[in-house]
């Protein structure tokens, strides 16, 4: 069995931790390059639906401030198993339940609080000697009026059906050692901590969330029928490459959650919506005052016909927006008059050179539009994006029409 503990590795007087960023699944390279962009990391790689990266534990709270991720864990144990996958179900339960003996608790602890800015169950000093007197003693740790809740969640990737065990028969094994341990409380829908098990195949990961609540719940009150996470909306903006003074439109945009998330994230660019129904302004409103800076003057709503709209030619530095994907919203019929229409206009209003980042699941219709004028459209990326089970396809195009 080969087994590695993730201590923390010692710099000087530092101490360096891995975290685990869960992000929407294709935008994990916009994901790293927001990570490496901002934060001081030592290294960073993205696999499928996440981005891994190591920095000084003490530039945990920072991670917080990243947009572009759903959520954050501290990663404090990675072991493979051999032979896990041939074992039969009590034995396999057994070695995973015996992992947390492994684990860096103090780590995890520590980097818990940091990002919570708040002290759990008496700190990580207490949390060592309770697993040293659970390992050495055989004690059992009582659960009091002070002990945290708590839960174990279990994923597992890949063929699931070589092991002999559910994902919940792992949690609950897991989860009953840690009540044994820490006299930590066990509850399923409200808890201070969650610890979550990732296996695949015979390699085992344990990490702890950092995030009290997803980050993607941010800026909207106001939902409407197809209104998209913070997170993605962030990554499409990113896509954009906006700069400071550009003029940044959202000509379908719902109840605003592209241009409000651009306006948080870009103070010095100025970010227009506008939508064409007379409720999805009311929520634009909504939203737009209920953020912290909606006192300033970068973000404006306006009622238009997205193929007609009310700008002059070349006033635009990058339209960023969410096509009708002709399910919630329109047909698909629709989408194959709407869509040239919409391309149409947006060549005339943005610049030469100007970029236009557009998501949609009618990746016929889309692909079919741009080839009728693809003179007129560079494409600088494609992203194929999970959004909430749907595979979309994400462009970002320069416009090189000629003048």
């Amino acid at each position: 069995m080969k087994r590695f503990h993730l201590n923390g590795v010692k710099k000087g007087m530092s101490v360096t931790v891995e975290l685990c960023a869960a992000v929407v699944t294709g935008f994990e390279k916009v994901a790293a390059n927001e990570i490496t962009e901002k934060l001081p990391v030592i290294s960073c790689e993205w696999n499928r639906g996440n981005a891994r990266f190591s920095l000084d534990l003490k530039k945990v709270p920072d991670t917080l401030k990243l947009r572009s991720v759903d959520n954050l864990y501290v990663v404090f144990y990675e072991n493979s198993i051999e032979g896990l996958t041939t074992m039969n179900r009590e034995e396999a339960l057994k070695t995973i339940q015996k992992q947390i003996s492994f684990c860096n608790w103090k780590l995890a602890i520590d980097a818990y609080q940091l990002a919570r800015d708040k002290e759990i169950n008496g700190g990580s000093e207490r949390i060592v000697e309770q697993m040293r007197q659970f390992m050495e003693q055989k004690k059992n740790c009582q659960v009091t009026e002070q002990s945290p809740k708590f839960r174990v969640t279990c994923r597992r990737c890949g063929e699931k059906e070589i092991h002999k065990f559910s994902s919940m028969d792992a949690a609950s094994k897991f989860g009953a050692e840690i009540n044994n341990a820490f006299g930590w409380k066990c509850s399923v829908k409200q808890f201070d901590i969650e610890v979550v098990l990732r296996i695949e195949k015979d390699n085992v990961t344990v990490m702890m969330a950092l995030n009290e609540e997803s980050l993607f719940k941010r800026n909207i009150c106001s939902y409407g029928p197809t209104t998209m996470r913070s997170t993605i909306c962030y990554c499409m903006l990113h896509l954009a490459d906006i700069k400071p003074g550009d003029i940044v439109i959202d000509s379908m945009c719902g109840g605003g959650s592209i241009p409000i998330e651009g306006a948080n994230a870009w103070k010095h660019a100025h970010f227009l919506g506008g939508d064409n129904h007379e409720m999805a302004m009311e929520r634009c409103k909504q939203n737009w005052s209920a953020n912290s800076c909606s006192a300033r003057s970068n973000c404006d709503f306006f009622t238009w016909d997205a193929t007609k709209l009310p700008l002059r030619d070349n006033s635009v530095d990058a339209l960023v927006t969410d096509l009708p994907f002709g399910k919630k919203i329109g047909s698909r019929m629709d989408n194959r008059l709407l869509y040239p229409m919409l391309l149409e206009e947006w060549k005339r209003v943005i610049r030469k050179g100007g970029r236009l980042v557009v998501m949609s699941h009618d990746k016929r219709s889309l692909e079919n539009s741009l080839l009728k004028d693809r003179s007129s459209w560079h494409i600088k990326a494609s992203h194929t994006v999970n959004m909430g089970g749907l595979l979309c396809l994400c462009l970002c195009l320069i416009n090189t029409k000629s003048i």
